[in-house]
């Protein structure tokens, strides 16, 4: 049987996205136990909220200095939180309920649009969200500038969408290229590019005028994961081989195989790297950026979410194995490697997890199935500064 590219890129999006609309079953079938009150030897703090206790478990010694103080979780309900506008602002995706809803199975669903929510009113339903851009098609997974000047986002359907840049001063928006981009797909290189790849395997660029340019042509039917520092373009192809094309000497090499994710530190000198060790685990370590291994961080059947505090000098990430007894939200320092489990009510992330412009707050969003529809909640975990 022949497959087709874009039946091959599908596919292979099912694999890799866990941040799409629909959860991959590894993640859902993974057993889950809750952490007792009972930790012998551990430090934990049990925050009492309505209907709900929440754990926050330290994995290290109180002597550790490189332990994580938890001040309190908040949870936004119908929100999928997707980046940090400012301290205590997000940009999130919710359902537009001013727009006609679609009857999809027999259920009504309204559009989801992109609004601007504050946090100065803890716990919120999200009632004086300002919308950005009012629309019957979804929108969604949203980056922003490291300026915040900026939202490269997508309109979306099932697993693939249209590319748009927002200037979030005007609302203007400009569409980025013709071509079709994996909905979680896309990063910024500086304030005013993006680089994606497209289903035909090639790597583009867009500045926020929407102009696109050829970066390489790879020889990958699909390419995920493409991140450019400087010169160095880093993306992941078929069979999970880490490639590095150079833009000045138009040289591509092969860095590394069974690479799942690539996550450089904020000045590029570090890399985060999730790696597949065998058929039911990956390994997140940290390494130089010739990919030398300083400091192995978790194992787990599955690793994901993870995400560099603004000064690099902390990963957080989401990890679970295969018998539950591994899972949840980690904090880790990325000198000596110690973590700190950080226990909410999240099963499995639904997005990389996201540190706020102070590194004082760290957002992770998860969704579950309700009247046949998946309904997302956001937390907020803030940290002891």
């Amino acid at each position: 049987m022949t497959i087709k590219p874009k039946q091959r890129f599908r596919n292979r999006t099912k694999l890799i996205t866990l941040a799409g609309l629909v959860f991959t079953s590894a993640l859902t079938g993974c057993a889950s136990s809750a952490p007792s009150d009972n930790i012998e030897g551990s430090n934990h703090e049990v925050i009492q909220k309505q209907e709900k206790t929440i754990t926050v478990v330290d994995t290290e010694s109180t002597a550790a200095s490189t332990a994580i103080d938890v001040v309190k979780i908040d949870e936004l309900k119908g929100i999928r939180g997707m980046d940090w506008l400012g301290e205590d602002k997000l940009i999130i995706d919710k359902e537009n309920r001013e727009m006609k809803p679609v009857t999809v199975e027999g259920e009504q669903r309204y559009p989801h649009n992109m609004y601007i929510h504050s946090l100065n009113g803890g716990e919120q339903t999200g009632d004086n969200d300002m919308l950005l851009k009012s629309g019957a098609v979804n929108q969604g997974f949203a980056m922003l500038s490291p300026d915040k000047k900026y939202m490269f986002y997508k309109e979306t359907e099932e697993t693939t969408g249209r590319g748009y840049i927002m200037d979030l001063v005007t609302r203007e928006t400009a569409a980025v290229g013709m071509e079709q981009i994996s909905a979680q797909e896309g990063s910024w290189n500086g304030n005013e590019q993006i680089v994606f790849p497209v289903m035909t395997g090639q790597i583009l660029s867009s500045n926020i005028q929407g102009k696109t340019d050829l970066i390489t042509i790879t020889k990958d039917i699909t390419v995920y994961n493409v991140i450019q520092r400087g010169a160095n373009v880093y993306y992941i192809g078929i069979n999970n081989n880490l490639f590095l094309y150079n833009t000045v000497s138009k040289q591509t090499k092969r860095l590394d195989k069974r690479v799942i994710w690539l996550i450089p530190s904020p000045d590029g000198k570090q890399l985060a790297l999730v790696k597949r060790t065998s058929d039911t685990e990956m390994e997140l370590t940290i390494t130089d950026s010739s990919l030398t291994k300083k400091v192995s961080l978790a194992k787990g059947t599955q690793v994901f979410g993870t995400s560099w505090s603004p000064d690099g000098t902390e990963l957080a990430y989401t990890v679970s194995s295969e018998t539950g007894g591994v899972k949840g939200v980690f904090v880790a320092d990325a000198v000596s490697g110690k973590s700190t489990q950080i226990s909410v009510d999240v099963e499995y992330a639904s997005d990389p997890l996201k540190w706020s412009p102070s590194g004082h707050k760290i957002m992770t969003t998860t969704g579950k199935i309700q009247d046949n529809k998946y309904v997302f909640s956001t937390y907020i975990i803030t940290l002891k500064s």
